[in-house]
């Protein structure tokens, strides 16, 4: 029942506006049937002083990808975006692009607030239910507000911005196999066990935000063959994977939206010399 609550809410997001006689879809929205936007996403972890990893940038090397983004035309768009761009046909700006950060690493989002307000810009967060919960206990139990995960009341915070998207990071599969079947797993077992974690996202982001999250990111970028079937099924209209390939999303193609690619963002190289590099590939 959740379940069916939860795609209901999702896809009323993306219901065709109410008109009183059967309208073009160019003529609502501007885009017809078939038209295509190229659409990099560049994932991005932690924010750290000193990176330890290739999933860890400084503060100023984000501020300085924001900082070349705008300068060179860049527009960074929410997930629902190029969603009401499929569905709907709503334009897209002119060279959009997505900011994707996974895992709700609580002192990287106060950080990224602050220089999404400064240079007027959006990402989206995907979380980790489980962490969200272990770590909104913890907060309640010793008073202290940093932990190293968002709480639940970080997130409706980052929400209320306006400019943080909350996506999906699954609830708790965020381990050595991510999201793909267990060796010997037979399909059926396989669906149920990430229907219940999908189900379990659902509910502690419904009954802890009030939102529902319309996209989800696949952990470690690990999927089966099913994946983005049962992820459908679930309700959401898109997933997010760790291949580094550009995007290319079709009006009335929903298919364009599930396992899209993604660029990391390394540290130690210039925004000119990461961009520059990609630009071929999604320019």
């Amino acid at each position: 029942m959740l379940r069916k609550l939860i795609l209901a809410a999702v896809l009323l997001i993306v219901a065709m506006p109410q008109t009183t006689a059967a309208t073009p879809l160019e003529t609502l929205m501007g885009h017809a049937m078939g038209d295509t936007a190229d659409v990099p996403i560049i994932m991005y972890h932690a924010l750290e002083d000193t990176p330890d990893n290739r999933w860890e940038i400084t503060a100023a090397e984000f501020e300085a990808d924001l900082k070349y983004l705008s300068a060179n035309g860049y527009a960074a768009v929410f997930m629902q975006d190029l969603i009401d761009f499929v569905h709907n046909g709503k334009p897209l700006p002119q060279k959009p692009i997505v900011l994707s950060f996974d895992d709700g690493r609580s002192p990287t989002v106060e950080i990224v607030a602050e220089l999404l307000e400064k240079y007027d810009s959006r990402i989206s967060m995907a979380i980790i239910g489980k962490e969200t919960d272990k770590y909104t206990e913890i907060a309640a139990q010793s008073g202290t507000s940093r932990h190293p995960h968002m709480t639940w009341a970080d997130v409706t915070k980052a929400a209320n911005t306006g400019r943080i998207e909350i996506s999906c990071h699954t609830y708790d599969l965020h381990g050595n196999i991510g999201a793909r079947k267990k060796r010997g797993e037979a399909n059926e077992a396989y669906r149920a066990r990430f229907l219940a974690d999908l189900e379990k996202f659902a509910q502690v982001l419904h009954e802890n935000a009030g939102i529902a999250a319309n996209a989800l990111v696949y952990p470690l970028g690990e999927i089966s063959d099913i994946s983005d079937e049962i992820i459908r099924e679930a309700g959401y209209l898109a997933s997010l994977s760790c291949r580094e390939k550009s995007n290319v999303i079709t009006v009335g193609d929903a298919d364009s939206l599930y396992s899209l690619n993604r660029f990391l963002r390394p540290p130690g190289r210039s925004s000119e010399d990461f961009f520059a590099r990609l630009e071929e590939s999604f320019g």
